[in-house]
């Protein structure tokens, strides 16, 4: 479970992991129009790709990790193709976006029947088109590019 982040207000996922420092989830996120100023309700899916940096936790419960996820946002105002009226190559479609990511899990062990762990996160990530503005322009500072999520995983047995 993870709240902000660019994935949505709330979002919910699963994941599996394919080795120590591999760890792929499907997540799907919700933004309604009453959270983060949005004229719109924002169904997303994200593919999260997080590669740690360590096979062992640091300090005996810190996992970093950093990795990419790819997002697609369903809304009435997102394009695969942007519509004719507007100007050739004046927009990037806006349905499809890469964010980098990095973060870091505190992970607890646990002996239950049905979980064997759980963790808390914190990550920051950056949609690539608002990084490529914070490169351009001067009116998107990098900062203005970062959003922050914060997360709760359940190891299943």
């Amino acid at each position: 479970m993870q709240y902000a982040g660019s994935i949505g207000f709330m979002s919910i996922g699963f994941g599996f992991a394919i080795s120590p420092t591999y760890q792929p989830a499907l997540f799907i996120g919700y933004l309604s129009e009453n959270f983060g100023g949005s004229k719109n309700s924002v169904v997303s899916i994200s593919l999260k790709n997080s590669f740690y940096f360590t096979k062992e936790p640091v300090f005996k419960y810190f996992k970093p990790y950093g990795g990419l996820s790819i997002n697609w946002g369903n809304t009435n105002n997102t394009f695969n193709r942007l519509p004719d009226y507007y100007p050739k190559e004046y927009y990037f479609q806006n349905k499809i976006h890469f964010a980098p990511f990095l973060g870091g899990e505190l992970r607890f062990d646990i002996n239950q029947r049905y979980f064997h762990g759980f963790g808390v996160y914190t990550e920051f990530s950056a949609f690539d088109a608002y990084l490529l503005e914070a490169i351009r322009t001067k009116y998107v500072k990098p900062h203005m590019a970062l959003s922050m999520a914060v997360g709760v995983t359940f190891y299943l047995r």
